[in-house]
């Protein structure tokens, strides 16, 4: 009896983990997004949507010019920290057919 319930027992396991990989291959989880820095100028601050309009220079990473674009702030305490004309270093992440999310954003010196 107890080899049954054993064979039963890992004969569901492995059904389980079949599904659960099936259900991975059909909804993938988002990968974990690779990070890019730049250098700008701050023209513009939206605290109501947690934007921030830069002026940056070129990203080759991602063979962008050198242009002026609104990012999201990932957190809206960021914006605390930059005001209009700051020249600044920041990183963000970009997600396919999302805005680039800024993660850190820190004046020069």
């Amino acid at each position: 009896m107890n080899k049954i319930l054993i064979v039963i027992f890992t004969t569901f396991l492995s059904l389980a983990s079949l599904v659960s990989l099936a259900n991975d291959a059909h909804h993938p989880s988002k990968e974990i997004q690779k990070s890019y820095s730049a250098r700008g100028e701050v023209v513009a601050l939206d605290t109501e949507l947690s934007k921030v309009k830069l002026k940056h220079e070129p990203v080759p990473a991602l063979n962008w010019p050198g242009m002026t674009m609104f990012f999201k702030v990932a957190d809206k305490s960021l914006l605390d920290t930059v005001k209009i004309g700051d020249q600044v270093d920041f990183g963000f992440v970009k997600v396919e057919g999302e805005s680039p999310l800024v993660i850190n954003i820190k004046p020069v010196d």
